[in-house]
């Protein structure tokens, strides 16, 4: 705070909230409350960002409020217009994103494989078992033949798409 006073800075915001914690309110409040043509000053960048994701995120955010960024220990950040290299910057922040996504995506994927593989994973539980009365009032409304299939499904409140599915299975 006292480099920022040093600068001449009298509007800042303080975060109390640890690097594990999910809930940054200052930080939020910071980015609601800014306005075109403001400037942001940090000490540090991590204490605004909190990932590579959430850098992308941000800046984006503060380029379409039309808001400068600046930070102390960072001095090659430089977001204003005068930089050449703002455009190439950005787009490798947004593939290190669409990578890290891809990622996580991958071991989701890799980790429901494995839980079904041990059979602890059966998948989503079925909206509709061979139990379920609507269905089957549905099925039996179809096999009487005195009423439109758009007219079952209104009665019965279930799709379309899953009574064919049904008719489908039974058959």
């Amino acid at each position: 705070m006292q480099q920022m006073e040093a600068m001449g800075i009298d509007d800042y915001y303080h975060e109390y909230a640890s690097g594990v914690s999910q809930s940054y309110p200052e930080r939020e409040r910071l980015l609601q409350n800014i306005e075109a043509g403001d400037e942001i000053h940090v000490t540090k960048l991590s204490k605004l960002i909190r990932s590579t994701e959430d850098l992308l995120d941000v800046i984006l955010h503060l380029r379409e409020k039309d808001v400068l960024l600046y930070s102390l220990a960072e001095s090659w950040l430089d977001f204003s217009e005068n930089n050449p290299y703002n455009g190439y910057f950005l787009s490798i922040i947004g593939k290190i994103k669409q990578f890290s996504g891809n990622i996580r995506l991958m071991r989701r994927q890799e980790g429901m494989e494995a839980a079904k593989h041990e059979g602890k994973y059966q998948g989503r539980k079925k909206t509709y078992d061979s139990d379920h009365p609507g269905m089957n009032h549905a099925v039996e409304l179809y096999r009487e033949g005195r009423h439109t299939v758009k007219h079952i499904c209104e009665i019965t409140q279930i799709s379309r798409t899953s009574l064919y599915r049904e008719l489908k299975r039974r058959n």
